[in-house]
């Protein structure tokens, strides 16, 4: 091997190193599953967000694990899901935390995030100045490789917004016992969601939702 090659491969190698070295997921801390408001109180006080006094403070990451836990987290001693499923199958809805410090997928099963892109993208994936102003974005999106059996792509897709909205439900109150607004959304780039969260060309983004302490 000539000393150019040599050279052009310590190069390559030094990147690949680089950039695996970048990405970093994150061990998300055990979720709050007891206390607060009782049902009741919550869904007495559940709103959306208003758009004119989204509130931007941070969202801690202790609070982010807790809300991501209500959304698609496993109870009942693993044996199930905080939302309904069809087929008792796992969650065919991906959720994404979209940060200032990157992208990330949440994993239900080891209750972390993955980091997908260590760039802020707040602003590619949203026009609206509140949206990409606020802590957090959460993106849904169908996770057809969890479909499974479910061949027909409409009806599994019929099945992933259905789910979609009993997670947003159990963010908003859990969101709310927390004291952090959010708002469910369809409005958002979708070209740039599937760019910047690098899916999958059959996956479809499903909504979005905002995080902001109050």
């Amino acid at each position: 091997m000539t000393r150019g090659k040599i050279l052009l491969l310590s190069v390559i190698m030094c990147c690949t190193i680089m950039v695996s070295a970048a990405l970093a997921d994150v061990n998300l801390p055990k979720p709050k599953i007891t206390g607060g408001d009782g049902i009741f109180n919550l869904l007495q006080k559940r709103a959306s967000g208003t758009r004119g006094e989204f509130p931007k403070g941070d969202v801690s990451i202790e609070d982010l694990s807790t809300i991501l836990w209500a959304g698609t987290g496993l109870n009942r001693d693993g044996k199930g899901w905080t939302i309904p499923l069809a087929g008792g199958k796992p969650p065919y809805v991906k959720i994404y935390a979209v940060k200032r410090d990157g992208v990330f997928q949440y994993d239900w099963k080891a209750h972390s995030l993955i980091e997908i892109s260590d760039k802020n993208v707040m602003g590619e994936i949203t026009g609206d100045g509140f949206v990409k102003d606020s802590s957090c974005i959460l993106v849904f999106v169908t996770d057809t490789a969890d479909m499974g059996s479910m061949t027909n792509l409409n009806a599994g897709n019929s099945l992933a917004f259905t789910a979609a909205g009993a997670i947003s439900q159990n963010i908003y109150l859990a969101a709310d016992a927390l004291g952090i607004s959010t708002r469910y959304m369809v409005s958002m780039k979708a070209d740039a969601v599937k760019k910047e969260l690098k899916l999958k060309e059959i996956d479809v983004p499903i909504c979005i939702m905002p995080l902001g302490k109050r």
